[in-house]
């Protein structure tokens, strides 16, 4: 499990009460992916470019989670349930990937 203390620290607050708030709705979250390294990304964007990636993966240097701004989180309920929290994210300000990648929430825009 990743963890959300390495985000930035600007958006930390609002990655931690909304993770906090999908446990209490009972969505049995779990952080999967927070800040990267540039070459942690590399290595996950060459695992997409395989084929061994299920969700789409920016190459590096364009990924929000090499500054700190995204995390990827599950549902024990999976995309079903990503989705009715993506919508949540959003209706807070912030940026949902969506179906093509519905582990990905990022900071506002």
């Amino acid at each position: 499990m990743a963890s959300l203390s390495t985000l930035d620290p600007r958006f930390r607050p609002m990655a931690v009460a909304f993770v906090e708030a999908a446990k209490r709705a009972g969505y049995r979250p779990t952080v999967t992916s927070a800040r990267r390294s540039r070459a942690k990304q590399a290595a996950l964007y060459r695992a997409f470019l395989e084929g061994r990636m299920p969700y789409t993966v920016l190459p590096p240097g364009r990924s929000k989670h090499e500054s700190g701004m995204a995390f990827d989180m599950v549902s024990a309920y999976g995309t079903k349930a990503l989705a009715k929290l993506g919508a949540v994210w959003r209706a807070w300000g912030g940026h949902w990937a969506g179906p093509s990648d519905p582990v990905h929430f990022e900071a506002p825009r």
